[in-house]
């Protein structure tokens, strides 16, 4: 079973063509099982899942998903607090690569990792384990 945080393939049509393929297809998918023995005893270092952006598949470890959630928090808010134009173009790099990215994408990219932070977190807490 796929355990995904955006569902791309639920968008509409309509949203899709607003925002883009990027947008749309921008998604973050766990592990089909995460160790509960690895996430007990080395959380970090614990493989989570696979950020999917702009064509590329980027595995994350849950350290991964704490360190870009801050720094794309503060990259979100440098953005939208310049007030910068809806088509211009900034490059986020990621584990060594670079896309670039539209401030309503980089916006999508932060949420999603801040949700996938969360349920990793929710989940271990529960005894879920995805």
């Amino acid at each position: 079973m796929t355990y995904s945080i955006n569902q791309p393939w639920a968008i509409s049509e309509k949203y899709a063509n607003r925002y883009g393929a990027t947008w749309t297809n921008l998604d973050f998918i766990f592990e089909d099982k995460i160790s509960e023995e690895n996430f007990k005893t080395d959380p970090m270092n614990c493989a989570i899942g696979q950020l999917r952006v702009a064509g590329l598949h980027i595995n994350m470890r849950y350290k991964d998903l704490i360190s870009y959630s801050k720094s794309f928090e503060t990259l979100i808010s440098n953005i939208y607090g310049n007030r910068v134009s809806k088509t211009e173009s900034f490059p986020v790099e990621i584990k060594g690569r670079t896309v670039m990215l539209v401030k309503h994408e980089i916006a999508k990219l932060n949420e999603t990792i801040n949700d996938a932070l969360t349920v990793s977190l929710r989940s271990y807490e529960l005894g879920l384990y995805l």
